[in-house]
């Protein structure tokens, strides 16, 4: 297992892509798995920087782990208590497009698991998703 722990500030985004670029390489993933997860691992990060509405000197911690067909992405927060598997607004179609609230889409569209949990007084999201080798 890895981590990284990055400061609640959207710009840390790309220290948290090199940090995903270095571990997905090492395991040698396909570029179209590889891609899903930048995507969920961006969008995810995103959403906590713009919504969990802490501090921008807080930390966010992510770790990284892998079995051979799978990689888990476990993101922990001290931001105020959500579920985003639950308390995600519905998204609203207007005029034939989305309004907001396509994050959490987009992530569970990518993912293969989900998994929120409140541990003392933290936020921890987890995501899984199966991997194949190049």
């Amino acid at each position: 297992m890895q981590s990284i722990s990055l400061r609640n500030r959207s710009s840390d985004s790309g220290t948290l892509s090199d940090f995903l670029t270095a571990y997905a390489k090492s395991l040698n993933i396909s570029d179209e798995s590889y891609n899903d997860l930048r995507l969920i691992v961006e969008e995810t990060f995103i959403n906590i920087t713009s919504y969990a509405c802490m501090d921008d000197e807080q930390s966010i911690i992510i770790e990284i782990d892998s079995t051979p067909t799978e990689i888990n992405v476990t993101f922990t927060d001290s931001g105020v208590a959500f579920n985003p598997l639950t308390d995600a607004k519905e998204c609203k179609e207007t005029d034939g497009h989305c309004d907001g609230g396509m994050g959490i889409h987009i992530i569970r569209s990518l993912s293969d698991c989900l998994e929120y949990n409140r541990i003392n007084h933290h936020n921890v999201f987890t995501i899984t998703k199966h991997y194949t080798k190049q």
